[in-house]
């Protein structure tokens, strides 16, 4: 998936029109759909538009596809603040081991499936 393609699922997971995304952030008319059309990229610039419009959006994500959608907002920490990145990178570090959880969980659920039961066998004899 391509950064434009986060960037639409972030604009309807918000419920935000192209054109009101591109007036918010100071962006010509159309911008979006020309980007998409010509399957062009967005420059730093645009990037820190965005970043300022919607601070919510989780600029890595859009750029990597990585981590989460949404910035979870800690009060406690301001924006900049060297221990804000390190609590970002524990919160994605995080989701990837619960991913790895689930996923563990899933297959030793099909395991199990697949395994004959000890009890129906001795029912059987």
């Amino acid at each position: 998936m391509r950064l434009l393609d986060r960037l639409y699922q972030y604009l309807e997971h918000q419920n935000i029109s192209a054109y009101a995304f591109e007036h918010a952030c100071d962006l010509s008319n159309g911008y979006l759909g020309k980007q998409k059309k010509g399957k062009g990229t967005m420059g730093s610039e645009v990037l820190l538009k965005i970043q300022a419009c919607f601070p919510e959006l989780n600029i890595h994500w859009l750029l990597t596809g990585k981590g989460r959608m949404l910035r979870q907002s800690l009060p406690y920490l301001a924006e900049g603040d060297p221990e804000m990145e390190v609590v970002q990178l524990l919160q994605e570090r995080i989701s990837l081991l619960e991913k790895s959880l689930k996923d563990k969980n899933e297959l030793i659920h099909l395991l199990k499936k697949k395994r004959p039961d000890k009890n129906r066998s001795a029912l059987s004899i």
